[in-house]
Order: C-alpha cells, then structure tokens, then sequence
C-alpha cells in the first residue's frame, strides 16, 4: 500500500507541469480573502491588490453599530461584503457585544441568515429586530455584493 501512494505521488510531481490554470466561480474564491481588523480605526477590511474592501463600524458600550460596507467595483460579486459581515457579526457574538445594523447590506444578510444566537445579538433598528420578515437564504446568497447605499463609491 506504501509503495503504491508513493508510486502515486511520484506521478502527479512528474506531472505538475501539464496542469492547466482552471478559472473558478466566484463561489470558490470567498475563502481566499483574508479578513483583518482594526480596532483603532474600527474597520474589519480585506486587502485587494492595492484597494481595500471595509467594513466600518462604531462601539457605544457594549453595542457594535455597523455603519457602512464599501466594496471596489473591481470586486463587487464575489462575496466579500458577506464574508466582512460574517467576521463581524462573530466578533461581535465572541466579545459579548450586541448588534445594531445601520448598514442596509448587514440588516439584509442577518434577514437571510436569522438564527437564536443572532437575534439574542441584534438590538436595533426595530423594524429589522421585529421583523418577522425573512429574506430567502438561496435568493440572498446568489445576489451580488452591494454597498450600503448610503456611502459614496470607491
């Protein structure tokens, strides 16, 4: 059996040059990016080439306002605005703060991707707190990336 996986292994190496670069749906490439925060500017971003995708936000006690996404047009449709709010969304949840979603992107995803531990979490505003109106996830997660309309394009 050994002796079979490295006979196998051996083949792929002296194979390695006759792969072909396969372009993936954009599906593919969200877990690529690399999430970082920075909490003295209070953005969560992901670098891309030399632009930025951010999300920014506010602490007010013990409430993490989430204010804006702003994603380069470059970018827009390969779920980078869903991963910076996923990031979000679990800092807040593992530092025991709650949630107040001002960015109209943010109020979207958690409509689509409601949960117990999630509305425990989101304290405002309260017509998408109370809202027993729940996005479709499928429709949701097949959407392109937007900004929140409210910031200007970069």
């Amino acid at each position: 059996m050994r002796n079979m996986i490295i006979s196998n292994l051996t083949k792929i190496r002296n194979c390695s040059s006759l792969l072909i670069p396969v372009k993936f749906p954009h599906y593919f490439s969200r877990s690529l990016y690399d999430v970082r925060h920075n909490p003295k500017n209070r953005l969560f971003y992901v670098q891309i080439e030399e632009k930025q995708a951010t999300l920014n936000y506010k602490i007010e006690g013990i409430i993490m306002n989430l204010l804006s996404i702003k994603i380069p047009k470059t970018h827009k449709g390969q779920g980078i605005a869903k991963l910076l709010t996923k990031t979000a969304f679990t800092y807040a949840i593992n530092n025991n703060y709650y949630l107040y979603l001002t960015c109209s992107y943010t109020q979207k995803y958690y409509l689509a991707h409601k949960n117990k531990q999630l509305m425990a979490k989101v304290v405002g505003p309260t017509e998408i707190k109370n809202s027993n109106f729940t996005n479709d996830k499928k429709k949701f997660d097949a959407i392109l990336d937007q900004e929140d309309s409210t910031t200007e394009k970069k």
